[in-house]
């Protein structure tokens, strides 16, 4: 059954029957951005670095710690981690000093990541990623220096996924020197903003995304092309291999790591007798280590079989699909490979490994292992290239990863890191050997890859059917284009508020709306414990938006009520169950507003809200509380989420007839977008905020501010609302009807809102003291 839509419409992304949706082809580009106002905090740090003179030589300028090869520091109380990596050490095919670099990061945050998890405190904590790809992160035409930099790009970039409050930064130079480093990284270390930044010619430059048209072929592909696929056995791969053999009549390759078993009995028989095969051998382990050992060992077996099974599919449809032993890490075995078959024309990177664990619970080996698999193989795969006649390939693609591009799932620190250095590799080989090399960046296929959590992934972002998925490879490859290509479906709900920031400059994208309201009301985040708090603060100015020059208390310009009660539920959005399962806004009690505290001062005003979350037995509960920046309590309520919608009563409950209140008091209305009086005006989010990406009310604004005016006159403090229940379709009501106990908000004749207990009184009184009357009857717009 399809999940309902939600009242609050970002908190589910897509139906859970379905997550495959159309992804958008969109590219990358370094843009000139200024360095935001800064707020310098003091922090202890360490500077790591292959090259011991710059590491040592920044460290001291900044003040920190140092570990470089054969020195490691005994003390790790350190706030932030400043790595320079492999800067300064030339890249070579062979060279492995990307090897003990990566092991060498991995200890060091290993060592800070349970401390810096638990700090529930924003951009307190800090990594920082130095590369030296020419100052435009690789993203230009000319040489670059250390392409391996892209490793510890894409690390950073998916350090929030498991560190949600670490500060994260890549910056890419054009020059490597102590005093310039040390300058800029003083000015970022106080700067939070884009993941990713680059300085060329003294310009401070960030990458924006955008969206880019399909290509027309330029390559043309036959029978007497040979592609070669590593690791294309199964999975994507094999979907490919498929696709060009059917299109083009293409001789594929596809290689695996080892030769396939010929005689095995597990790999004939049918799908019942191997389950059951699965379970006797699983029942046959006596110890954990066994246990561990036969698991590995039926993984294992079970990629063969669908290896045996894709092969045997091709040959009874004719294709030209043959399978090669290949470890493309190991180079004698690439070079053998290229020895064995014709110059292949076509040649697709597509080897990779996931081991979808947190970086604490993975040892550095496994990152390495990780991250090999995609840099040497494309090393060894690019020298033999080069060694043979490189004339004769008409592409060179890399199977990336969203992942790489924009920050993988929680567990795929190194996988990601691995995939976005195939993008500044690709960039290396393009521009310094002519190689006509493309990355693509790829969501998860459904059902289909080596993504071995499908159902985490699918929070993060939707999938892409693999028939889409091959027909954009094949328009790619016979593009004959080069760089980096992304493609990128729906985003999902599993965000973290730094990515918010990190990615501002994603522009094009459908989800974009969805994204910037977010952000909205979000503003700076200052702590944030995932599924349990998040505290952030955000300025009001008066006149800045229309609805920031319609509302005031005692003459001067004020927060309206509706306005703050849309921050507190935007806030609580975010403070989310552990397990992220779809969550309806059911309702909100016991609402309280101060209205002294929602005056604004005529240079803005910053209110901080504080949304706080548990499990109770009526469902997940969101305490929000916002302060003025005078420290006094601006409003308070309590959010219930339930697994969906709630259900507005049938029939709508009948009117009632009440005195008509007195005009006057402390509240007034210009009545230019929230109405005057009894006007019930409807209200888009364009009409309130002049933001390009407006973000969307989640309950009707208007019918909130009528309802408080038909409480009048106010002379009391606080403004009281019992109980808010918006039903889907609350975002707009056209009438408002008094009913016993509280309103009925309609929409073209069905109830879409229940409002109970709306008072009006002094700040010493209780909810229970006496409650405004309301009109008789309803009105519309």
């Amino acid at each position: 059954m399809t999940t309902p839509a939600p009242v609050r419409p970002h908190l589910v992304s897509f139906d859970t029957d379905s997550f495959v949706r159309p992804v958008h082809r969109m590219v990358w580009e370094p843009v000139p951005h200024p360095l935001p106002s800064s707020t310098p905090v003091a922090r202890r740090l360490l500077v790591i670095g292959s090259d011991a003179e710059l590491a040592a030589e920044v460290a001291s300028a900044l003040g920190a710690d140092l570990c470089v090869p054969g020195r490691e520091p005994e003390r790790d109380d350190w706030d932030g981690i400043v790595d320079l990596n492999v800067v300064g050490v030339p890249y070579r095919f062979d060279g492995g000093e990307w090897r003990d670099a990566l092991a060498r990061t991995t200890r060091m945050v290993q060592r800070r990541y349970g401390a810096w998890g638990a700090d529930p405190r924003a951009d307190r904590s800090c990594y920082v990623a130095v590369t030296a790809m020419g100052g435009l992160m690789g993203y230009h035409d000319g040489p670059i220096g250390s392409p391996l930099g892209g490793i510890w790009a894409g690390f950073a970039k998916c350090l929030p996924r498991e560190l949600p409050n670490l500060a994260v930064k890549v910056l890419d130079v054009d020059a490597v020197g102590q005093a310039r480093l040390a300058e800029l990284l003083t000015a970022e270390l106080a700067a939070w903003d884009l993941f990713e930044i680059g300085y060329r010619q003294g310009v401070r430059h960030a990458l924006a995304a955008r969206p880019s048209p399909e290509p027309p072929p330029r390559v043309e592909l036959g029978s007497d092309d040979v592609v070669l696929i590593s690791g294309g056995a199964r999975g994507v791969g094999f979907a490919l291999a498929r696709g060009v053999a059917e299109e083009f009549g293409c001789r594929i390759v596809v290689t695996g790591r080892g030769e396939l078993p010929a005689d095995a009995r597990w790999l004939t028989m049918d799908d019942a007798g191997y389950s059951e095969y699965c379970r006797a051998r699983v029942r046959s382990a006596r110890t954990a280590r066994e246990l561990r050992d036969v698991r590995a060992a039926l993984k294992r077996e079970t990629e063969l079989r669908q290896v045996g099974a894709n092969l045997a599919a091709a040959r009874r449809d004719g294709l030209r699909i043959t399978y090669e032993p290949c470890d493309c890490v190991r180079p004698e075995q690439v070079d053998a490979l290229f020895a064995r078959i014709p110059e292949p024309s076509v040649i697709i990177h597509n080897a990779g490994i996931d081991l979808p664990t947190r970086l604490d619970n993975k040892s550095p080996e496994e990152v390495v292992r990780t991250v090999d698999v995609k840099v040497t193989g494309f090393a060894n795969l690019t020298r033999a290239v080069l060694r043979a006649r490189r004339d004769t390939v008409k592409v060179f693609c890399n199977v990336g990863s969203l992942a790489g591009r924009m920050g993988g799932m929680i567990g795929q620190i190194d996988y990601a890191a691995g995939n976005e250095a195939l993008t500044r590799l690709g960039f290396w080989a393009r521009n310094t050997h002519g190689l006509p090399v493309q990355t693509l960046c790829w969501p998860t296929w459904e059902r289909l890859g080596v993504i071995a959590n499908y159902d985490a992934a699918v929070r993060y972002v939707s999938t892409v059917d693999p028939a889409e998925g091959v027909r954009r490879w094949i328009r790619e490859l016979r593009s004959g284009g080069t760089g980096e290509v992304m493609f990128i479906g729906q985003i999902g709900s599993a965000l973290v508020p730094t990515q918010l920031r990190g990615f501002r400059l994603f522009t094009g994208h459908p989800d974009l709306p969805r994204l910037h309201g977010l952000a909205h009301f979000l503003g700076a985040v200052e702590l944030f414990e995932p599924s349990r708090e998040l505290r952030s603060s955000v300025v009001h100015t008066p006149g800045a938006h229309p609805c920031l020059a319609e509302f005031t208390v005692d003459g001067r310009a004020a927060l309206p009520i509706s306005v703050l009660i849309e921050q507190a539920c935007s806030v609580a959005d975010w403070v989310v169950p552990p397990d992220r399962p779809p969550q309806h806004l059911a309702e909100a009690r016991d609402v309280k507003v101060r209205l002294p505290a929602l005056i604004l001062a005529p240079s803005g005003s910053r209110f901080t809200t504080r949304a706080l979350g548990e499990t109770t037995e009526q469902g997940w509960s969101v305490q929000v509380t916002i302060k003025a920046e005078t420290g006094e309590t601006a409003a308070s309520l309590r959010l219930l989420y339930r697994s969906s919608s709630p259900v507005p009563p049938q029939p709508v409950p009948p009117s009632v007839a009440r005195g008509v209140p007195p005009s006057g008091g402390r509240l007034d209305w210009s009545g230019l977008v929230l109405g005057a009086g009894d006007a019930l005006p409807t209200v888009t989010a364009a009409d309130l905020w002049t933001s390009p990406f407006p973000p969307e009310h989640g309950i009707a604004p208007a019918a909130l501010d009528v309802m408080v005016r038909q409480a009048g006159p106010v002379t009391g403090d606080v403004v009281e609302i019992a109980r808010i229940v918006p039903y889907p379709g609350a975002q707009q009501v056209d009438e408002l009807r008094p009913v016993a106990g509280g309103w009925a908000g309609l929409r073209s004749g069905r109830q879409v809102l229940s409002v109970e207990g709306v008072a009006v009184v002094p700040a010493a009184s209780s909810s229970a003291g006496k409650r405004a009357t309301s009109p008789e009857a309803p009105f519309s717009p």
